[in-house]
């Protein structure tokens, strides 16, 4: 049986002895697409930041593609294939799109090699494939820093899987957008991001539901429930923990 991609075994983060993940164990399969839902508090973004080295797990282990991580740093991690889209869009504000989207390629080069990549033309055709692809070719030489957040969101995107990370995170990619424009940008994940692992977390179910191919429900820092998507939306105890329904309300 081939391993997991990313292996989560019991792990925990108590800071000062207050648990905000508990023994989360949990295992993701190359070419997934797992949701991460549960409400406010659950521990979703913890559990994040726990993967992507920004915090280090107090109890467990995370193991990424047979390599032990927990405790690694972020930037090591990132080198590892972990790519990252946050809660708030991150990416270098004074430089246009088209230099974000050079920078994000660049992860792909080797150090030794920058220096004689940064001007090379292949470099340049292959942001200038992406902007096209990402639908921001009107806005390419545009500093990040004005963009609306539809746009900064589909950036952000693009310069994550411009790394061709093994593993993507993505934090809430629809939040403080329209629906449209959320439909958009759930399109260009399914389509660029066909290929890659997800591990996304989601407060629009109607976007979970749409992306996802399997979902985990954390309800104070605990995995409650684990499954397909219909499987999860059925569960009484997601529609009365997670939801606040009643069993049988979400259609």
């Amino acid at each position: 049986m081939n391993r997991p991609l990313l292996d989560l075994q019991a792990v925990g983060y108590a800071p000062a002895r207050q648990p905000i993940v508990a023994e989360v164990t949990l295992q993701v399969r190359r070419g997934e697409r797992l949701a991460l839902i549960g409400p406010n508090g659950a521990g979703k973004s913890t559990l994040f930041q726990l993967i992507g080295g920004m915090l280090a797990p107090t109890a467990g282990r995370i193991v990424l593609d047979g390599r032990r991580i927990d405790g690694c740093s972020p930037d090591r991690i990132a080198r590892c294939g972990v790519g990252r889209m946050f809660q708030s869009p991150q990416m270098f504000p004074g430089l246009s799109v088209a230099d974000n989207l050079r920078c994000a390629l660049l992860r792909r080069v080797p150090a030794g090699l920058l220096r004689r990549v940064a001007t090379d033309s292949a470099l340049q055709r292959d942001a200038a494939r992406w902007i096209g692809d990402l639908g921001l070719s009107a806005l390419a030489d545009r500093p990040a820093q004005t963009l609306d957040h539809a746009s900064l969101r589909t950036l952000e995107l693009g310069m994550a899987l411009a790394g061709e990370p093994v593993l993507l995170l993505l934090d809430e990619p629809t939040a403080v957008i329209d629906r449209p424009q959320a439909a958009r940008l759930l399109d260009l994940v399914a389509a660029r991001g066909a290929d890659r692992t997800l591990l996304v977390i989601e407060h629009d179910l109607d976007a979970v539901f749409r992306l996802a191919t399997r979902v985990v429900v954390l309800h104070q820092g605990r995995v409650l429930a684990d499954g397909t998507p219909s499987a999860v939306r059925a569960d009484p105890r997601v529609q009365q923990v997670y939801l606040g329904m009643d069993p049988g309300a979400i259609a």
